[in-house]
């Protein structure tokens, strides 16, 4: 039986299954601060049908390596609309994000498209532009897979809604 990919088909299929489904974490026991942190804030994205479809798309693994509190290091896998988030930084990771958990909390704040633009012209969105400059904040990555990258950072952007 084949499933009708049109808009409603889309969506209808994306509601039906709960945020908790879409997500597995490896070892929540182990978890630390960072990682609970990215454990609630995907289980909310994952809550939006349009959120839910853009990771249907992403074959993407994303690690996040604060340089300052290693032990915190976090791996987020999205793969055929689920999200798999681990301990530690799984090798060959498409992109690395090196920098501390206040920058990253604030980076997912960046709104996706136009909007983006303007919030950089913020007092918020200069800092994070500096945090860059300064190699505060760095992409390992994202010069072989900027439209990776892109995908990601509207899959983190507050939705517009």
């Amino acid at each position: 039986m084949r499933k009708e990919r049109g808009r409603g088909g889309a969506a209808a299929n994306a509601a039906a299954v709960e945020p908790r489904e879409r997500l597995a974490v490896k070892d929540p026991d182990g978890m630390h601060v960072l990682g609970r942190f990215f454990q609630a804030m995907l289980l909310n994205l994952l809550k939006d049908p349009h959120k839910v479809r853009e990771a249907e798309g992403m074959d993407l693994v994303v690690a996040i390596d604060p340089p300052a509190h290693p032990d915190s290091a976090l791996t987020l896998t999205l793969r055929r609309g689920g999200v798999t988030l681990e301990t530690g930084i799984a090798p060959g990771a498409h992109l690395v994000l090196r920098c501390e958990p206040l920058v990253l909390m604030r980076l997912a704040r960046v709104p996706a498209g136009l909007a983006a633009m303007r919030f950089l012209g913020t007092r918020e969105g200069k800092d994070l532009v500096g945090r860059v400059r300064s190699g505060e904040l760095r992409i390992k990555g994202i010069s072989r897979h900027p439209l990776r990258m892109m995908r990601f950072s509207r899959f983190l952007a507050p939705s517009a809604a």
